[in-house]
């Protein structure tokens, strides 16, 4: 008699992980470059023979979506936004993570560092650091950064065979054990622009009041439940 209350709360605790993805979509709309994501669900199988069989809801993972989100001109003439796949290599005290959010700074050694300071390398591994009073730079397509007639360095700009992979850490980054290749040729990079969120406020809104129907349907054809074994033990109480 409790396997339709094991289903169901099966499902309610899936749906609770789902709720809680969503909430976090919605609390990052506006932060650069970030990707929704979703729940993936499976069907999971129990019982001793085939006739007892019961199917469990199991959530067995998170995709994220990586379409790219609306590029904005900011003005500013160090943010950086990805135009097509790839990411911005960082350096880390935990080593080298990964990132589409272009909202880039100097620090006070004058290196080129993420909002969160963390050095922004170069094609060859390196640091890119900017010289005194050397003026506004000029970052061209391919990543190659320009002050005054000095060329110091092009942004090393990488992507990854499998993006469901990469691992998503604090501040914008991304952590993986896949090696790095070079970014496509229709990659680019655009100086004085931002790439937001590709989070969708409508339909995270409409997912979410679905989700709560569906919470609290669940939840009252739980209740249902209780109640029809409750009776069922005080008729079989009353006859004993």
């Amino acid at each position: 008699m409790e396997n339709t209350t094991y289903i169901g709360l099966s499902r309610l605790s899936t749906m609770r992980r789902e709720m809680d993805v969503i909430a976090n979509n919605l609390a990052n709309m506006n932060s650069n470059a970030y990707k929704g994501e979703r729940v993936m669900f499976e069907e999971y199988l129990k019982g001793a023979n085939q006739r007892e069989k019961m199917s469990f809801v199991n959530d067995f993972g998170v995709l994220r979506d990586f379409r790219a989100g609306k590029l904005e001109q900011t003005g500013n003439s160090l943010d950086l936004a990805i135009n097509g796949p790839g990411y911005l290599t960082v350096d880390t005290p935990q080593g080298r993570r990964y990132t589409r959010d272009g909202h880039l700074r100097l620090d006070a050694d004058r290196r080129l560092v993420t909002s969160g300071g963390h050095p922004v390398l170069d094609n060859r591994g390196r640091e890119i650091v900017f010289p005194e009073d050397g003026g506004a730079p000029s970052i061209s397509a391919d990543g190659t950064i320009t002050v005054g007639e000095q060329q110091l360095g092009k942004i090393d700009l990488v992507t990854f065979d499998n993006e469901q992979e990469l691992r998503k850490t604090a501040q914008g980054l991304y952590a993986t054990a896949q090696e790095p290749v070079i970014a496509p040729a229709n990659s680019t990079l655009v100086q004085g622009m931002l790439e937001a969120s590709n989070v969708e406020p409508i339909v995270e809104m409409t997912n979410m009041i679905e989700l709560l129907r569906q919470y609290q349907s669940t939840q009252t054809m739980l209740e249902s439940e209780h109640e029809r074994v409750r009776n069922a033990i005080q008729r079989l109480g009353r006859q004993a």
